[in-house]
């Protein structure tokens, strides 16, 4: 089994308040990982970049294909390790989907893999995060649903607030499908890692 590593680049020394913080969180998101999801061969690097943490975090997340894992921080933001957790945990589900069905190539397939990586969570804590619940609108479900599997789609629309769509718009989405899918099928985001967007979105979506 290939490891998983840990790169926090810090030569300027900008986290060096987070250093502890980001290595109890990786000590803390490895485990579950692991036995769930068999998590392995995966580099993570942790960099400071503010805009790309989320807001109320300081924290955020990248998966760049199944091996290698960004996780930005703020440094000027009070950053609690559990929330480096559950971005670890969240991006590792990715890390792994990715050896199998992918996360990316139509809004379909993102919303698949981003309402699962959030299931995932659900399981490990116990919870879903918090952009797994905002108000989203029967028009903009409509909107989503007529490109669903359209190749080329803005993130930037879909899940970051942008061209009227309502921000986290596709991760509360994403996790209503995912869940639908979950529930009728009676498996968890780890057992349904690899499950293929077409069929998660034929049962999951209402």
């Amino acid at each position: 089994m290939r490891p998983v590593n840990l790169f926090i680049a810090n030569a300027g020394g900008t986290l060096d308040a987070l250093v502890d913080a980001t290595n109890e969180a990786f000590q803390a998101a490895i485990t579950p990982t692991h036995q769930l999801l068999g998590v392995e061969g995966v580099d993570v690097l942790v960099i400071d970049a503010p805009d790309d943490a989320i807001p109320e975090w300081g924290v955020g997340g990248y998966t760049y294909g199944p091996h290698t894992i960004v996780v930005a921080l703020d440094p000027a933001a009070t950053v609690d390790s559990h929330h480096i957790e559950r971005t670890l945990v969240h991006e590792f589900h990715h890390a792994m989907r990715w050896r199998g069905p992918g996360c990316g190539g139509s809004l379909g397939q993102m919303l698949v893999s981003e309402g699962m990586a959030q299931l995932f969570e659900e399981e490990v804590f116990g919870e879903a995060p918090f952009f797994s619940r905002v108000s989203i609108t029967d028009d903009e479900i409509a909107a989503a649903l007529a490109v669903l599997h359209e190749p080329e789609f803005s993130q930037t629309k879909w899940f970051f607030g942008a061209d009227g769509i309502t921000f986290s718009f596709g991760y509360t989405y994403g996790y209503r499908i995912c869940s639908a899918y979950a529930n009728a099928t009676g498996k968890s985001a780890s057992e349904l890692v690899g499950v293929p967007t077409r069929e998660v979105l034929e049962l999951g979506i209402q």
